[in-house]
């Protein structure tokens, strides 16, 4: 019990309340008959005034709060109605205190952080969306709204962490929105970093041409290569090699910095991924405080966002490569990494039945 009231204030503190304020003001939000609702103000730390607490879409979940304090259905419906009333931030300091005491609830999370997000407050928007991330680990909706948050706070480099991991952890790709590819792109755009600022836009279109291959991507794809000299990032001729096939992989000589290793061809794979001895080896330049998951064939991963200053293919040449390096243990693919589109996004990409084929001079 002392744990949930010391974290219950600790909420309402982060939020901008103060408690004995609240306490004092629950007597006269309600009459003496409507204990239910009084108490449900009490515990959750929230005070509004005596009208709106009277009105019936907020006293009549507040009720059934007192009567069932886990109730999932009534918390939502106190705060959609507190929001509409324009006590967002009450809304948000109820749902945080309602998971805190029901053993963790993640739509309550989620709409606080919405919440905070609506009052600009990046900085509380940030810490709740961490709670739920580790509440739901392997979702992409936390990682998401933190991403939201710190853009809020200009911090660029860890937002790109969290849309990078969003994009990885969202289930179905012929589902997913444009905002984190965008929202990724600008990120890099305001870093100065015009050349990774084309990879999101590329995957965006990778995943649907026929659809997402529009005058704005193209106008988007070719503001960043002028701006970053993008075209002079790459060069080579053409090279073939045999397509993947069930249970076999394609496994090409890399150079990496000038340091040679094995790395599997992964056309499916958003980033060249590789184990932090090669990097070492390579002396690869790490994001230092970055922290990405990303899905790989053998499951999710932990790792950090990193850059090679050249990457060579056999004729194919790459500068200033985003990659991503992860711990030896977690690396099973009897490579040193993986040759994924951060790379392979710089030239032209020919897939058919049996071969692959990579040839320089993309059009930007």
């Amino acid at each position: 019990m002392h744990s949930t009231i010391e974290r219950s204030t600790a909420v309402v503190a982060i939020l901008g309340f103060n408690i004995a304020q609240l306490v004092s003001c629950y007597a006269q939000s309600f009459p003496t008959d409507s204990s239910d609702a009084s108490g449900t103000l009490a515990r959750l730390a929230i005070g509004v005034p005596r009208n709106v607490a009277a009105d019936a879409a907020i006293h009549q979940p507040l009720e059934e709060l007192g009567r069932e304090r886990c109730d999932k259905e009534a918390i939502s419906h106190l705060a959609k109605a507190l929001d509409q009333a324009g006590y967002r931030r009450e809304a948000a300091v109820a749902q945080v205190n309602f998971s805190s005491q029901c053993g963790g609830y993640a739509p309550a999370l989620r709409g606080a952080v919405n919440m905070l997000l609506k009052l600009s407050d990046y900085t509380t928007a940030e810490h709740i969306a961490s709670d739920l991330i580790r509440l739901e680990p392997f979702s992409d909706n936390g990682y998401f709204l933190r991403a939201l948050a710190h853009d809020g706070n200009k911090s660029f480099k860890s937002a790109i962490d969290d849309y990078v991991t969003a994009i990885e952890m969202f289930g179905n790709k012929d589902r997913i929105n444009s905002v984190g590819y965008y929202n990724m792109a600008r990120d890099y755009e305001r870093l100065g970093q015009f050349c990774d600022a084309m990879l999101p836009i590329e995957r965006w279109v990778a995943l649907d041409p026929s659809r997402h291959d529009t005058t704005q991507t193209r106008a988007m794809l070719s503001d960043y290569a002028a701006k970053g000299g993008c075209a002079a990032a790459s060069s080579g001729g053409t090279e073939t090699f045999p397509a993947a096939g069930p249970g076999r992989v394609v496994k090409v000589s890399v150079l990496i910095n000038n340091v040679s290793g094995t790395f599997i061809l992964d056309t499916g794979a958003s980033y060249v991924v590789m184990k932090a001895s090669f990097a070492e080896k390579a002396k690869i330049d790490l994001e230092q405080g970055s922290t990405v998951r990303l899905h790989t064939a053998n499951g999710v991963v932990d790792g950090k966002r990193g850059r090679a200053d050249m990457i060579q293919l056999r004729s194919l040449k790459a500068r200033g490569v985003p990659v991503v390096i992860e711990a030896d243990d977690s690396a099973a693919y009897g490579a040193e990494g993986l040759l994924g589109l951060s790379f392979l996004s710089r030239f032209n990409l020919t897939i058919d039945g049996s071969t692959v084929k990579i040839a320089a001079g993309k059009p930007q």
